[in-house]
C-alpha cells in the first residue's frame, strides 16, 4: 500500500513536471489560471518562455462580447526569450529576447504573397485564434520572431506589438514628415501613435485625452497639443479646422462603439486622410458630404504588413530607441494568478491605467 502511494506520488510529480500554468478562458467572460500540458514545438516553429504580456483593447472587447473561445489562452503582445527549438529552426538559440508577430497565416494567397498577412483569408491571431502569451510558454512559427535588445524590460518590449499596429497604421494613413496629425483616443495605441508621428517628424501632433493621466502622459509622448474631450467634438473640431485648415492625417484610436470617425471626418484638411485603428463593433457614421467636399480618403489599418518592409522591425527599432520615453505606458503589473483583477484595472480608465501587463 505505501509502495503504491509513492509511486503515485512520483507520477503525480513527474506530470506536474510537464505542465505550466496558463490563464485559460472559461464560460464566456471568465479567466481563470489552470494548469496545462507544456506545448512542444513542431518544424519551423519555436516555443518561447513568456517574460510579459500585453492586455490589449480588443481583448477587452471580445471578453465583454463573451466570445473568447473555451479553452482558449488570450494574449498577443508578447515578449520573452527562446526556450526550444523545432526541427529545422535556424537563426535562434535558447535565450534570446523575442518578441512575436502573432499572425499565422497560409502563405500562398495574393495577400501572403503581397506581405499583408493580416488580410489573408485563412489568418489566424495568436490568443484570438489559437493559444496566446498569457501563459509560461508559448509556441509560435520562427518566422514571426523578432529579436529585442536582452537589456529591455520584458514588460516595455511586448509594446512592439501595438507600436507595429501604429506603424501600420502611419503607413495606410500616408504618412509625411512635416504632417499636422490629430490623434483621437489617449489609449495605449493613441499615445503609441503620438510618440510615433512626432519621432518620425511630425510637424504637429494633437490628441484628445479623456482623463488626466492620459493628458499627461500624451505630452510625454511628445503631443504639442491636449484636447479636452469638448474639443473633439465633430461640432468643436469643425470650427478649429475652419480657422487652422486641418489635420492632414487623422488617426483614429478608439474604435468600440464611439462616434470618432464623425469627428474625424470634420477635423481633416482638404486632401487629407482617417487612418482607422480602432475596432468598430457595429455600423458607423461618416460625414459623406464633409469628406466628398475636402476629397478625404478613409483607410482602415489591420494589424501589420510586411510590404514595402515589415511593420514589426521598424517597431522594434522605435521601440528601443523610445524605450525611457514609453515605460511609463506601462502603468499596472499583475501576475498571471489575478487575471480577473488584470482584466479589471485594463477597463477602468479612471484607475490610472493605460497598459496592464500580465508577468509570470
Amino acid at each position: 500500500m505505501q509502495r503504491g502511494a509513492q509511486a503515485a506520488g512520483r507520477a503525480s510529480v513527474a506530470s506536474m513536471a510537464d505542465t505550466m500554468r496558463a490563464v485559460v478562458a472559461r464560460g464566456g467572460r471568465t479567466l481563470q489560471l489552470e494548469l496545462v500540458v507544456i506545448p512542444e514545438p513542431g518544424p519551423g516553429e519555436v516555443r518561447v518562455r513568456v517574460g510579459a504580456c500585453g492586455i490589449c483593447g480588443s481583448d477587452l472587447h471580445l471578453r465583454h462580447l463573451g466570445v473568447i473561445q473555451e479553452g482558449l489562452t488570450p494574449g498577443h503582445e508578447m515578449a520573452g526569450r527562446v526556450d526550444a527549438l523545432g526541427a529545422g529552426v535556424t537563426g535562434f538559440a535558447p535565450g534570446d529576447a523575442v518578441v512575436v508577430e502573432p499572425l499565422a497565416s497560409c502563405g500562398l494567397c495574393a495577400a501572403c504573397r503581397s506581405g499583408r498577412e493580416a488580410t489573408c483569408p485563412s489568418v489566424k491571431l495568436f490568443g484570438v485564434h489559437a493559444n496566446g502569451g498569457m501563459a509560461e510558454q508559448v509556441v509560435v512559427p520562427a518566422a514571426r520572431l523578432f529579436r529585442v535588445d536582452p537589456a529591455l524590460d520584458a514588460r516595455v518590449a511586448a509594446l512592439a506589438e501595438p507600436l507595429a499596429v501604429v506603424v501600420h497604421g502611419l503607413r495606410r494613413g500616408g504618412f509625411e514628415a512635416g504632417q499636422r496629425v490629430l490623434v483621437l483616443g489617449a489609449g495605449n495605441i493613441g499615445l503609441l501613435a503620438a510618440m510615433a508621428a512626432r519621432a518620425w517628424g511630425a510637424g504637429e501632433v494633437a490628441i484628445s485625452a479623456r482623463h488626466p493621466h492620459q493628458a499627461e502622459l500624451a505630452r510625454r509622448m511628445g503631443a504639442t497639443r491636449v484636447l479636452r474631450e469638448e474639443e473633439a467634438t465633430p461640432k468643436a473640431l469643425a470650427a478649429a479646422a475652419q480657422r487652422d485648415g486641418g489635420a492632414e492625417l487623422v488617426i483614429e484610436t478608439v474604435g468600440g462603439q464611439a462616434d470618432t470617425l464623425r469627428a474625424a471626418g470634420a477635423a481633416i484638411a482638404p486632401g487629407g486622410t482617417i487612418s482607422v485603428l480602432g475596432l468598430f463593433l457595429g455600423p458607423v457614421s461618416l460625414d459623406g458630404f464633409g469628406l466628398f467636399t475636402r476629397e478625404g480618403t478613409v483607410a482602415f489599418s489591420n494589424c501589420y504588413a510586411r510590404s514595402p518592409r515589415a511593420d514589426f522591425a521598424d517597431a522594434v527599432a522605435l521601440l528601443e530607441a523610445e524605450r525611457e520615453r514609453l515605460a511609463p505606458l506601462v502603468t499596472h503589473t499583475v501576475p498571471f494568478s489575478d487575471p480577473e483583477r488584470a482584466f479589471a484595472l485594463a477597463e477602468d480608465k479612471r484607475a490610472g491605467a493605460i497598459k496592464v501587463s500580465l508577468v509570470p
